[in-house]
């Protein structure tokens, strides 16, 4: 990896060695990477192209949530986002990098008297982990104002895909993993003065209900249709159930919390626990939400 080091160098990327990655997911989880690397819109190509030439593994992160990382970490490059961080505006246009947080977009689109994206509120991730995860709640979803969204390919070429070029269901889309976000255009609506109401409600909600305190990956577990995870991980008696330093949430059973000095081998443990249990009682099969980074 000496002429990844090399490039970063010569061309000011700011880079760690041998870091934590722990520190970089909202579950407080996972061992080491190679490098973690924070490129901005202009460098991340050019990058991606050295990585790639020396056959060296990446994953790129955002904010962190909705990952587990393994104990023992990633043997490659980890590719943060955090840099990638313009947001520009033309009528009801927004265009956003990809490594723009959410909390900060809506408090633009907010600020400026747009609406469409309240539903996200209370979601910790970047825009780009959001697109790919088709993230939302209360009867929102990101690709609801989604119009186009700009990506690399692991063949590096840089396209433009519509919104119709784009599956999107249930938290999730048929983005590729290994394809790279690097800016998305939504269509936003005027404001009908109760945006910021909405917004309030919603927020209040998912404090009553949700552990948002706390570290964690978010919902672990994909609602079943017509069901919702939460509610049966609680009828199957699992709320407060620990592994380790991961725990239930007394406050909604969907999430896993790290209490103290978690790590990943329990709170996958704990996965099948209760993927074992609630099949076991109600021959429903879980499906995580989570993404899980293998080391």
């Amino acid at each position: 990896m000496k002429n990844i080091e090399i490039f970063l160098k010569e061309n000011r990327i700011p880079y760690k060695k041998y870091e934590s990655l722990a520190k970089y997911t909202t579950l407080r989880i996972g061992g080491y990477a190679d490098f973690v690397v924070f490129p901005d819109e202009d460098s991340v190509l050019k990058l991606l192209e050295i990585i790639r030439n020396e056959g060296t593994a990446y994953y790129v992160i955002g904010g962190g949530s909705n990952l587990v990382v393994h104990d023992e970490g990633f043997k490659g490059v980890i590719i943060n986002t955090k840099q990638m961080k313009r947001i520009n505006l033309e009528g009801f246009t927004i265009r956003t990098s990809a490594g723009v947080m959410l909390p900060r977009l809506l408090a633009f689109v907010l600020k400026i008297k747009l609406s469409g994206i309240e539903g996200l509120i209370g979601i910790p991730g970047t825009v780009g982990g959001a697109i790919k995860g088709n993230a939302g709640s209360f009867g929102y979803e990101i690709s609801d104002c989604l119009a186009e969204v700009e990506i690399i390919t692991d063949k590096l070429e840089t396209k433009i895909l519509k919104k119709q070029d784009i599956t999107f269901q249930y938290r999730s889309s048929n983005l590729v993993e290994t394809w790279l976000i690097k800016s998305a255009t939504f269509s936003l609506k005027e404001d009908d003065g109760e945006a910021f109401n909405r917004m309030k409600q919603f927020l209040q909600r998912k404090k009553q209900t949700q552990p948002l305190r706390e570290y964690s990956a978010g919902c672990v577990f994909k609602n079943p249709e017509g069901q919702s995870a939460g509610y049966l991980i609680e009828k199957a008696g699992l709320k407060g159930f620990r592994v380790g330093d991961i725990l239930i949430s007394h406050l909604h059973a969907n999430y896993f919390i790290n209490v103290g000095k978690g790590k990943a081998n329990d709170f996958l443990k704990l996965m099948d626990i209760v993927k074992e249990k609630v099949f076991k009682l109600f021959s429903i099969e879980l499906v995580p939400e989570i993404k899980i980074l293998e080391a």
